[in-house]
Order: structure tokens, then sequence, then C-alpha cells
């Protein structure tokens, strides 16, 4: 478990330095390795709905008026979409489009095995490496906490696991 290794979380570990000093699984980022993977086409067919109706879903508060009401049955067409999306491995599993960012423990699309696709799209522009950091953005953006280099033998045997972190 994160929590318990002090080489991410904690007082110490990784030169008396850890990664981060508090964690949540998923938050601002959860659903991304969903929405790069299976729901990238309900997500694309979402956001033109957005677009179309000029409201937000995700993240906006409309307090009242037009607009809240337009928010309101579009946020409702948008979770039947993505509900016809969801692959039977996720139904009955509380995925929703519109997501709770301050669950703590995430939502289960937020950690997956690594299987082809996932290694394609998230992996493989870090292979030979265990760790990436983002000079752009500031952050760590891959770690591999058994220092394991990035490599096609990930697929069925590692788990990436979106964590958004403050350290």
């Amino acid at each position: 478990m994160l929590i318990n290794d002090n080489s991410f979380c904690g007082e110490g570990g990784r030169f008396s330095c850890p990664i981060a000093d508090w964690f949540v699984i998923g938050r601002r980022w959860s659903g991304e390795l969903s929405m790069l993977t299976w729901a990238s086409v309900v997500t694309d067919k979402i956001a033109k709905l957005e677009k179309e109706e000029n409201i937000q879903i995700w993240g906006a508060f409309y307090p009242e008026g037009e607009s809240k009401d337009k928010q309101s049955k579009l946020r409702a067409r948008a979770e039947e979409l993505y509900k016809e999306a969801t692959p039977e491995i996720y139904k009955g599993k509380g995925l929703v489009y519109d997501r709770d960012t301050f669950d703590q423990l995430g939502y289960q699309d937020d950690a997956m095995i690594v299987n082809d696709e996932l290694y394609e799209k998230v992996l493989k522009k870090h292979e030979g490496k265990y760790e990436v950091y983002d000079t752009e953005f500031d952050m760590l953006h891959y770690f591999d906490l058994e220092e394991d280099s990035v490599s096609r033998e990930f697929i069925g045997s590692k788990w990436v696991v979106v964590v958004d972190y403050h350290s």
C-alpha cells in the first residue's frame, strides 16, 4: 500500500525525503485512465454536448436559473451515455462521469492492471525509466515504487494507479 511505503509518503525514506506528504487516489485526475482507454469515445460525445449547450458538467456549479436547469438535464444525459459505455467489468461499481473528486480512495477505474492498450497509451513513452519528472509542470509524472524500468513485462503484472499528491 502506498500509505505504508516511506519512499512515497511520510517523513522518511528515499534520501529522507518522500515523494508526497499526502495523497488521494484519483481526485482531480479521477477517471483519467478510462478517458484514455474505454471511455474516450463517450467522453468526446459528452464534451460535444457540453459545447453545444454551452454548459459544463464536471467541476462546474450553476447556482440558479436556466443554466442550472440545463446543467441538470445535460448531466442526466451524460450519465446515461457513460453508463451505457461502461464495460461489464465496471458495471455496478459506482462509476459515474461527474465524479466526487474528494473521495479519498478514488473510483474503481483509478487503478488498472496494465494491459496492451494501457501500456501503449500511458507507459510506452516511459520505456526504460522508473521515474519521470515533468519539468514543464514541476511534478512527478510517473514513478515505479519497485524501481523497475518500464517495459512490456509490465503487461498483466503491474498496476497503474492515478495519484493526486502534494509535496
